[in-house]
């Protein structure tokens, strides 16, 4: 379903005429809203892709709607640019996904928002989802000629990193990436390689955390034979493969200081002497170093030198942490989620729950533990929807709940146990088992069922 939003009547009238033609026969469902919401048109999609009839959707906004019972629970994550991703639970027990972007005209005011609606409890959605993310990256990318499947992410900070690497990656200058463990470096290095003149040549990645101490001077500038035992003949190192194209020095800041002075000469003369050898061997490299670590701070210890530093902080690229660029969390989880379904051959989706659980957690492993979540939560959880109970402990722990309003206590008791057994029904698919693990009598489901208006059916 897409939603268009109109500015104004005067824009209403001019396009109302050539738009109700085509989409009263559309299979995707449409509405038409004024710029507060309010429904004024909708197509027969509509109905049966929500299970409402028009009369409770056309002249009503959502939040009407919600008041009328029709939608059971709204939930709303703002991204960049105005767009955004919404999630309705409705009275039909249809849990609908909803993205939306706003349309400008010529002098940057926004005419409409064009939005794609589709169930969540299928796994079509994640994968249009998938879709939408990427053209919507496609999109903002065609300024900065960016285009690759592997950067997700639509925040203000995403948003301007892509730009910048953009603009540096067509240069030949020397690139440090800063952020925590797990932010992902690589993907941004990566990225500047292909976008680079240089993106025909060789890509080499070198951990310099990886590799033990004493092999990776060998490692990196190679050795001739008989340079030490066991060096049968000439190797070619890891910087010389890099000929021609762009090496990242990942964790840079794990470099013995030892080596730190042979790579300082190196990356200035762009020539490298193989361990065991005398001649020098000219190279053609782009450097790009990358570190979790505060590396001024390294260099007031002791442990890394300042000449050093100041060569390779020419282009210094900051990466946010993930808890810093929340817009991205939603967009990363459905690619991730489309990613281990094709791979596992599964077919699991997220419930509001959930998604809106993973929002909120702080996410101190960036988007290395988000995509090993998903995965782990792809594999373990028996049911096609995942809820909040199968997440792992700690979002229970770290997770805080915000509060906007004070309620009756009576109302908040009946609203946390209407919650409880919606997802234990989820998870455990009937109201004998959903019985056994909330501990109660199969009864007192069944009655509370009816009387909370918990729209399920049951499995047994």
């Amino acid at each position: 379903m897409c939603i268009i939003i109109f500015k104004d009547e005067l824009s209403l009238r001019i396009k109302l005429s050539d738009l109700i033609e085509v989409l009263d026969d559309m299979y995707d469902g449409f509405l038409l809203s004024t710029i507060e919401g309010r429904v004024f048109y909708a197509n027969k999609a509509v109905e049966e892709i929500s299970g409402i009839t028009l009369n409770h959707i056309v002249n009503k906004t959502p939040n009407e709607m919600e008041k009328a019972g029709h939608i059971i629970e709204q939930t709303t994550f703002v991204g960049a640019e105005k767009s955004i991703t919404m999630i309705h639970k409705l009275q039909t027990g249809r849990e609908i996904f909803i993205t939306s972007k706003p349309i400008y005209d010529n002098n940057g005011v926004i005419i409409c928002f064009v939005a794609n609606y589709r169930n969540l409890s299928s796994l079509e959605a994640a994968k249009k989802y998938h879709e939408i993310s990427i053209e919507r990256q496609v999109r903002t990318d065609r300024v900065t000629d960016i285009n690759h499947e592997n950067w997700i992410g639509d925040s203000p900070e995403t948003v301007n990193l892509k730009t910048k690497v953009a603009k540096v990656a067509k240069t030949e200058a020397i690139v440090l990436i800063l952020g925590e463990s797990g932010v992902g470096k690589e993907v941004v290095a990566n990225n500047l390689h292909k976008l680079s003149n240089r993106n025909n040549g060789p890509y080499v990645q070198i951990n310099c955390a990886a590799i033990p101490e004493d092999l990776i001077e060998a490692e990196l500038f190679g050795y001739k034979r008989g340079a030490f035992t066991g060096a049968v003949s000439d190797k070619k190192g890891l910087l010389e493969s890099a000929d021609g194209g762009t090496i990242l020095l990942d964790e840079i800041g794990e470099m013995p200081l030892i080596l730190q002075a042979k790579l300082l000469r190196t990356i200035q003369t762009q020539t490298i002497t193989r361990v065991g050898g005398t001649n020098k061997i000219k190279l053609d490299i782009r450097f790009i170093a990358a570190t979790n670590r505060n590396l001024r701070d390294e260099v007031e210890k002791g442990n890394f030198r300042e000449d050093l530093f100041y060569r390779l902080n020419v282009i210094p690229i900051h990466i946010q942490p993930l808890n810093k660029r929340k817009e991205d969390i939603i967009p990363l989880i459905m690619f991730f989620l489309d990613k281990f379904n094709k791979k596992y051959k599964t077919f699991k989706s997220f419930s509001p729950e959930a998604l809106q659980v993973l929002f909120d957690y702080y996410w101190p492993g960036n988007v290395r533990q988000l995509e090993n979540v998903v995965e782990r939560l792809v594999i373990m959880t028996e049911k096609n929807v995942i809820s909040p109970l199968d997440l792992p402990s700690d979002f229970e722990i770290k997770t805080h709940v915000k509060i906007d309003n004070i309620k009756p206590l009576k109302t908040v008791r009946e609203e946390a146990e209407s919650r409880m057994i919606q997802i234990a029904l989820n998870k455990y698919g009937t109201i004998r088992q959903a019985a056994k693990h909330l501990k109660v009598s199969h009864s007192t489901i069944v009655r509370k069922v009816k009387e909370y208006q918990i729209n399920y059916i049951d499995g047994s």
